[in-house]
């Protein structure tokens, strides 16, 4: 009983650590902050925190798995569940704009951005585990969709990446273009009209629903 409530602890100081890390990295950027600030961010000692993260790379790559994992197992599991291509990208059209506007994905990828060329390992971490990932997802549907005779004959991959360019817009748009001063974008009507204009283009024949 004492060990589950060690370990129990031991999990919760990680989180803590996590994100007052990524604070302090979109706060400051990757590249400018300090082990140090992050330690005191997170009320715990410099040796607490290198025993847990031993460097700033490996912070962003616990980041990555608590925040980006979970979100493509999210989407992996959406597509197991749906009998069509159009069933699967209406449900992932649903479910992105959540994603964006109620998760902390968009401080991740804004952090990664900007100091893409100083930690080309981070991004290299992150393409590999998240974006690769999704592409396959998608490249996949859209491969089946294809054999079926549900989707026109197009290049799958291409495709997968042209389905996903309005998330990153979104994330973008969000953390870099917004402020109180400027209105927000409706994310949930950019992507219902890219859905439109997607299934519009991408099907064989709409659902009747859709008539």
């Amino acid at each position: 009983m004492k060990r589950a409530i060690s370990n129990e602890a031991k999990a919760d100081k990680k989180q803590k650590i996590l994100f007052a890390a990524l604070d302090e990295f979109f706060e400051n950027g990757f590249a400018a902050t300090k082990m140090s600030n992050i330690a005191q961010n997170a009320q715990v000692s410099k040796g607490t925190l290198y025993l847990y993260f031993p460097s700033k790379e490996s912070l962003f790559e616990g980041l990555v798995e608590i925040i980006a994992l979970p979100k493509i197992q999210q989407i992996e599991q959406l597509f197991s569940t749906k009998v069509t291509v159009e069933e699967a990208l209406k449900g992932l059209f649903s479910v992105l704009p959540l994603i964006i506007r109620q998760s902390q994905l968009p401080k991740l990828i804004k952090i990664m951005i900007s100091d893409a060329f100083v930690f080309p390992n981070v991004v290299s971490f992150y393409r590999k585990n998240i974006i690769n990932r999704g592409i396959t997802a998608l490249t996949q549907l859209i491969q089946q969709g294809i054999k079926s005779g549900e989707v026109k004959t197009v290049d799958a991959e291409s495709c997968a990446r042209l389905i996903i360019a309005p998330a990153l817009l979104s994330i973008i748009w969000t953390v870099v273009f917004e402020s109180q001063s400027q209105p927000t974008l409706d994310i949930p009507a950019l992507f219902k009209q890219h859905q439109e204009i997607l299934l519009s283009a991408l099907l064989t024949q709409r659902s009747n629903h859709d008539l």
